[in-house]
């Protein structure tokens, strides 16, 4: 491995790219996290938690990044569209509201409260 391109995927990995978290099933229907950085196609991961999922993404990120120099691509710019995190939870969120939100909050507001809990824009 060559140290400088290292820190060099270190460096453009540490700029803003969006990552998107959604969702899924395994083929056991399981549900697990898919995350993925859009701007770096191929560039994905999953986990068992938000959190998981995102701790592996950035990990993943930057040996993307690595192999991307070594193999002498161009590394895309991030995208300056939203800040943060988006995340989609599909049909089974909707069974998660049923049992812990309150009947009253719309689902915006269930989503933006538990973005604030995880500390996700």
């Amino acid at each position: 491995m060559n140290r400088n391109m290292w820190q060099q995927a270190e460096n453009l990995g540490n700029r803003p790219y969006q990552m998107m978290i959604f969702l899924d099933k395994t083929t056991d229907g399981e549900p697990i996290y898919v995350a993925l950085i859009p701007e770096l196609p191929g560039c994905h991961t999953y986990g068992d938690t938000v959190e998981e999922a995102l701790e592996l993404l950035n990990e993943v990120k930057v040996e993307f990044i690595y192999f991307m120099l070594e193999d002498g691509l161009a590394i895309p710019d991030p995208k300056p569209l939203d800040k943060g995190i988006r995340m989609n939870f599909g049909d089974l969120l909707d069974n998660d509201i049923a049992h812990t939100a309150k009947p009253s909050a719309p689902r915006g507001a269930f989503l933006d409260s538990e973005a604030n809990a995880r500390q996700i824009a």
